[in-house]
Order: structure tokens, then sequence, then C-alpha cells
């Protein structure tokens, strides 16, 4: 390997200072070429740039920013610049030393099908090399188990400035409907950049990986399972092409399939860093299974990613699957430890105040999540009706716990929004808690109308009875209470009878009734 990088650099020496024969020379390239020679690298960049820009099929200036970001040191750039190069026009030397450098690289960092592409391509022009011929050997060994999580890919365009690489799968896990994560993070350019190229030379895997990428990142599926296919034809063994079409089936809201390309990706995971890739893989296998309403796979394949990396998502997740369960100790133990991790992540506080809400633990963690999640809500929704539906899991606690402070109008804010969803609208919870939070904020009629709504509720029937009380209609009154008593016999001695009826109690008739049990049993002699 040491006579590959003596080789290497004398081929660079020879290739930077001799004139090529088939060089573009404009006068943005010949000032390049001056500034690069000056070592004054911010304006080789942008001459290089604007040549390139004037001239998209000319390889050479990308071969010069590749050069210049390796001695910067901004490695992912300059490999992305040299694989740029590699696939426009060079003089014979000028290809041969890009593709050696970028075999070289994709060999240190063991990304076998990248590796073994290059090599092979530059032993088209140089077959007898016996050290990038090893390279190849040991790259065609090892293909179909990349050990390297990360890919570096053809810039999105040659910037003058450094970018920060986008995104192009992370999702965060939390919303409507369970979203796949991704853990890559690859710069791509627009997908039709990709297409001519492999008009030309369909059979370049890194390119269509790249056209993939970007395809996915655009939103075209379709073409991007189809290019997906493609690749598995050729290497189906390669794990992050099934890992990847997974995703794009997640995409297209077909779980099924989604989960079929997880479970031939677990089969030939990454050599190296295998917990990383399995991580994300089970990770969104577990969403697939949600999707598919299949929740105990869900809640195995949600585990298995925290076995493999202790990170913050599938604790998340397996909250949001374990409130969903109606399993209020599980759930707040796996937002305690998502919390551990991630303090100040929303929506583990919003689970965590939930379920302890349902359990009735009223803790300084029960607080604490109170304060964090009705904060943020305050200070990113001022209006509510804005508020992303996964942060609305919590919007009926905490008009709950806006009532129980005597915050009624707060409170009624939160039912407004609930409202204009039918299905939680004429849930009981929702209705009995509007009309208490009505009730307690001195609206008796408008309490009576939606608590006549509630059926099968003792509670409910108590609290009609107390707001027929407040109006001095005492037969109501009467039928309310006896509804909610035959449900909870327990009302019939409650020692809050007198101040819960103060306004009916003194009528003789209603104290009769009480005494009686409705006239089921005999008046009780006071000594």
């Amino acid at each position: 390997m040491e006579s590959v990088r003596k080789y290497l650099s004398l081929v660079f020496i020879f290739v930077i200072f001799q004139p090529t024969l088939f060089a573009i020379d404009s006068d943005a390239m010949k000032e390049g070429k001056k500034a690069f020679s000056k070592k004054a690298y911010g304006e080789a960049i942008k001459k290089f740039t604007k040549h390139a820009d004037s001239h998209p099929q000319d390889g050479e200036a990308y071969m010069y920013l590749g050069y210049i970001y390796e001695y910067k040191k901004d490695y992912p750039k300059s490999i992305q610049n040299f694989r740029r190069a590699a696939d426009l026009d060079l003089d014979k030397d000028q290809r041969k030393t890009v593709l050696l450098k970028l075999a070289l690289f994709f060999n240190y960092h063991q990304d076998w099908n990248l590796s073994a592409t290059y090599s092979s391509r530059y032993l088209k022009y140089d077959p007898k090399n016996e050290e990038v011929q090893k390279i190849y050997n040991r790259a065609v060994g090892n293909k179909g188990n990349p050990s390297s999580t990360h890919t570096y890919s053809h810039p999105t365009k040659v910037e003058s400035k450094p970018s920060e690489p986008k995104q192009t799968e992370v999702k965060k896990v939390n919303s409507k409907k369970p979203e796949e994560v991704s853990e890559s993070t690859e710069t791509t350019k627009p997908s039709e950049s990709y297409e001519q190229l492999l008009a030309n030379q369909p059979h370049l895997e890194d390119v269509r990986w790249d056209y993939v990428l970007s395809l996915f990142d655009e939103k075209k599926y379709d073409k991007a399972e189809a290019n997906l296919k493609i690749l598995i034809e050729k290497n189906p063994s390669r794990s992050r092409y099934h890992y990847k079409l997974g995703i794009v089936k997640l995409r297209q809201d077909d779980p099924k399939s989604a989960i079929e390309s997880f479970e031939r990706a677990k089969k030939n995971p990454f050599s190296k860093d295998t917990n990383v890739f399995l991580y994300y893989v089970y990770l969104n296998e577990g969403f697939a299974f949600q999707k598919l309403a299949e929740v105990d796979k869900a809640e195995t394949s949600f585990q298995q990613a925290y076995k493999q990396l202790q990170k913050d998502p599938p604790l998340l997740a397996l909250a949001r699957l374990y409130e969903q369960k109606s399993d209020w100790e599980n759930c707040i133990s796996s937002a305690d430890k998502a919390l551990s991790l991630n303090p100040n992540q929303v929506e583990s506080h919003m689970f965590r105040f939930v379920c302890m809400f349902e359990a009735g633990k009223r803790t300084k963690k029960f607080d604490t999540s109170f304060a964090k999640y009705s904060e943020f809500i305050d200070s990113k929704f001022p209006d509510l009706t804005q508020t992303p539906e996964k942060y609305q899991v919590g919007f009926i606690k905490l008009a709950r716990r806006y009532t129980e402070t005597n915050a009624f109008d707060k409170a009624e804010t939160y039912f407004s929004v609930l409202e204009k969803d039918p299905a939680r609208a004429e849930s009981r919870e929702f209705l009995f808690y509007r009309g208490r939070n009505y009730f307690y904020s001195g609206k008796v009629d408008s309490a009576i109308s939606i608590l006549q709504k509630v059926t099968g509720s003792s509670s409910g029937h108590y609290l009609l009875a107390r707001c027929y009380s407040r109006k001095g209609d005492v037969p109501k009154t009467k039928e309310q209470f006896k509804l909610a008593a035959d449900l909870k016999p327990e009302y019939w001695t409650s020692e809050s009878l007198e101040k819960d009826f103060k306004e009916v109690w003194k009528d003789s008739s209603f104290r009769d009734f009480i005494g009686t049990k409705a006239g089921t049993v005999s008046a009780q002699v006071k000594p």
C-alpha cells in the first residue's frame, strides 16, 4: 500500500504540472490554475467553479477542486469532487490518478462496492498494476458487506463556500403516522443530472445509487424503486439496497413489502458497525409493524433497535406504543429512559405527562413534564390549530390540567381544537371533562348540554345532577343522581353530598330521597 501512495504522489505531480491534450483552458481555468499554484485556494475555488458552470462536461475543474479540498482536509467534499471528475471528460493520466485516489479512499473506509468499482475502472487503464489488483480482489471478496455507514456522493454543485450536507431520509419519529428514520446524511444533486450519465454508462453502480438517493430526496418513489430493483438484480446481497427499498416502501404506504425488504437487509448486514445498521433496520421495521397494527411485533422491533444502540428514538417509539395500549407504567418507564438520554425531547415529556396523569402519579416528574410540554406548545404554536397532530396527543390532558388549576378559559382553547376531530369530540373523556370545565367556570347550561351526551358514566350522571341542583331543579337532580348511584352505590353515603347539592339540600324531599336511597330502604331516624 505504501508503494501505491508513492506512486500516486508521482502521478499527481506529473498530472498537475504537465499540460493536457484535451484540456479546455478557459480564462477561468487559467486563472484557477494560477491561484492553485500560489495556494490561493479560496480564489481557485471561485475560478474552477466558474469554469465548471460554463463547461459542465469537463472534469478537470472538479479534479482540481478535489485536490483543494484534500489540502483543506475536507475529505468528504474532496471525494465528492473526485467522483464527479471521474464521470466527466479527463485525459488518461488525470482519469487514472482520480480513479486511484477513489479506489484507495473506499478501500481504506471498507466500502467494498465502491472500492471494487473504482479499482476495476482503474485496471482498464493499467491492468498490470499489482497493488490496485490487490485492492480489487479484496473488495470483490467482501462485496455486499460494506462496513462504512456513510457514502460520499457527488456534490449538488461546485461551491465557493463549503455547504452542510442535507439529510435525505431523516424524519422525526413522531408524527401522525410513524415515519422512517435513516442513518445516512448524503448530499446529492438533482436527479436529472444523473440521467444523462446513466444513459451513456448504465453499468455505473455508484452513479445509479446516487440517482436513487436523489430520486428519494425528490419524493419520486416509483422511480427510486425501479432503480433499486436494478441495483438489487446486479448485487442481490448488498444490504443497503434492501434497506433503502424498505424505506421507499414505507413512503409508498406498503408496510408489508417494507418488512420483507428489512428482513432481507438483516440477512447480510454491514460487517463493521453492524449494530448501527441494524438499529435503523429494526427501528423502521417497528414502524412498519405499527402501521399494520401488529403491536407485539412492533414492540419487539423497537426493543431490538434499542438493544443495538442506546438512543432515545426507539424509547420514544415504545412510549407512543404503550400509550396507545393504555399501558401507563411501561409508557412512563420508556419516556423516563428517553428523557435520561435526551432531557429536552418534548414528545417524551408529553407521553410521560399523559401516562402519569392516567396513572394518578402527580410527582415532581409529572410537574416537570407538564411544564416542558405546555411551555413548548405556548411558545411554538400560539394558534393551537396550527399544532402538528403528533403534539396533540396530550391536548385532552392539558385541558383537564388547566381545569384543575382553574384556568378555565385556557382549558376551553384546547377543547375547541379537539372538538374539530369527530372521533375525539364524541369520546366520553372529551364530553365529560369539557362539561366539567363548563360547570366549574359557571357555564351550567353549556355543561348540561354536553353532559347529556355522556352515557354509562357514574361521574357524568353525578355531575349532571349537580348542574340541575345549581338550577334548583329537584326532579332532574334526583333523576340524574339515581342514575349515578345505580352505577356507583357509594354516592348514597358520600360525605360531600350536602356540599355538592347545597342548592337543593334544604328541600326535605331531596333529603328523604337520599335517606331512603330513592325509596328502596327505610329512612333512618336520627336519635
